[in-house]
C-alpha cells in the first residue's frame, strides 16, 4: 500500500491541508456534476469522449464570469462548516450544535445559496421536518443514502485532534436527515479518515481510520470498505469496481472512496477522474475522494485551472482560511 507521500517534494502545512479538503471536496463535486446520472460507462465515453471527462464539463455563468458548478454536496457541506465554527465560537455542546445545524438545514432547503441544485430525497424531507420543529436526532431510521456522508468532512478537520469527538460530532449529525446504521457508520469514516489526514497520518493510516470507525457502527459497512482496499491492492480494474459501488447509498460511497483513494493517494487529479467518471452516484463519490486526497496532498497538489474555474472558489478558500484559525 503506498503511503501517499512517495512524490511529494514537501509535506503540505495544516493550511494547506485545510484548504485541499475544503475545495478538493468541491472540486470533485463539480468535476462529477456532469456525469451524475449517466449510468454506464459506455454512455460516459459517447458524451465526452474515450476516457470520460478530463476536466470540468459543465460552466455556468453569472455576472461576467464562467464557473464549474457544484451541486447539493458542497452546499450542504458549507452549512456544516459555517455551523460548526458558528458553535465553536459559542462553545456549544453536541446538543445545541445539532439544534443550531438542523436550522441551517431547515435554511438551505427553501433557500439553497446558488439555487437547488437535484438534492437527495431524504436530505429535502429531512431539512424541511426540522424546519417544522421535529428532534434534531429523529431522522427515518431506514434512510441510507450517501446524503450525510457527502457533507461528514468537516467533523475531520475542526476535530481533527479529537478523533473521538470527529466521530461522535459526525455521526450525530447524520441523524439529522439520515438515520440507517449504514450512514452513521459513513460519516464515521469519513471524519476520522480526515481527521488522521489532516494530522499527517500516512494513507495506510488513513485508510485505518476509516475501516475502525466503521465497523464501530455497521459491520456489513466496514466488510465492503475492507474488499474495497483489497481491490484496489490487487488492481482490479476501476470500471469493474465503481460499476459495482455506485454509491447511491452511503455504504457503496463510502467503499468507493476508499477504493479510489487506495489507488492514488499521492495523485489528486488520477484520483478525481477516477472518481467522476462512474456510471453512479458520481459527484458524491468525487467529492468524497477529493476531501481526503486534498487533505493528504494540499490544495497546492490540484490543477491551477480546477481551482481558478471552480464557482465561488474565493468564497470557500476564506471558509477554508476560517477553519485552519479555528
Amino acid at each position: 500500500m503506498p503511503s501517499g507521500r512517495e512524490t511529494r517534494k514537501q509535506e503540505p502545512s495544516r493550511a494547506e491541508r485545510v484548504a485541499g479538503c475544503v475545495l478538493g471536496a468541491a472540486i470533485g463535486d463539480a468535476l462529477g456534476h456532469p456525469v451524475e446520472f449517466i449510468t454506464s460507462m459506455e454512455a460516459i465515453r459517447r458524451q465526452f469522449g474515450p476516457e470520460g471527462v478530463t476536466g470540468y464539463a459543465l460552466f455556468w455563468e453569472e455576472d461576467g464570469r464562467k464557473f464549474a458548478p457544484y451541486t447539493d454536496d458542497t452546499q450542504m457541506a458549507e452549512v456544516v462548516l459555517r455551523s460548526l465554527l458558528a458553535s465553536l465560537q459559542a462553545g456549544e455542546s453536541l446538543e445545541p450544535a445539532m439544534q443550531r445545524m438542523g436550522q441551517g438545514f431547515a435554511t438551505w432547503a427553501n433557500w439553497p445559496l446558488g439555487g437547488h441544485r437535484t438534492p437527495g430525497l431524504a436530505c429535502l424531507r429531512g431539512a424541511n421536518q426540522l424546519g417544522r420543529g421535529r428532534a434534531w436526532d429523529a431522522a427515518d431510521p431506514e434512510a441510507g443514502g450517501c446524503g450525510s456522508v457527502m457533507r461528514a468532512y468537516p467533523f475531520g478537520l475542526l476535530f481533527a485532534d479529537d478523533e473521538a469527538r470527529a466521530e461522535a460530532w459526525a455521526t450525530a449529525h447524520s441523524r439529522l436527515t439520515h438515520g440507517h446504521p449504514m450512514a452513521l457508520a459513513a460519516c464515521a469514516g469519513m471524519a476520522v479518515g480526515v481527521a488522521r489526514a489532516l494530522t499527517g497520518a500516512a494513507a495506510i493510516d488513513v485508510l485505518g481510520g476509516i475501516l475502525q470507525a466503521a465497523a464501530r457502527h455497521d459491520g456489513e459497512t466496514a466488510a465492503l470498505c475492507r474488499a474495497a482496499r483489497a481491490e484496489a491492492e490487487a488492481g482490479t480494474s476501476p470500471e469493474d469496481v465503481l460499476s459495482r459501488l455506485l454509491g447511491w447509498n452511503a455504504r457503496e460511497a463510502i467503499a468507493a472512496a476508499v477504493y479510489v483513494f487506495a489507488r492514488h493517494p499521492a495523485a489528486p487529479r488520477a484520483a478525481l477522474l477516477e472518481a467522476a467518471n462512474t456510471p453512479g452516484d458520481s459527484d458524491s463519490i468525487a467529492t468524497l475522494v477529493g476531501a481526503l486526497v486534498g487533505a493528504v496532498n494540499g490544495l497546492g497538489e490540484f490543477p491551477e485551472a480546477w481551482v481558478a474555474q471552480l464557482e465561488r472558489t474565493g468564497e470557500l478558500q476564506a471558509l477554508a482560511d476560517l477553519v485552519g484559525g479555528a
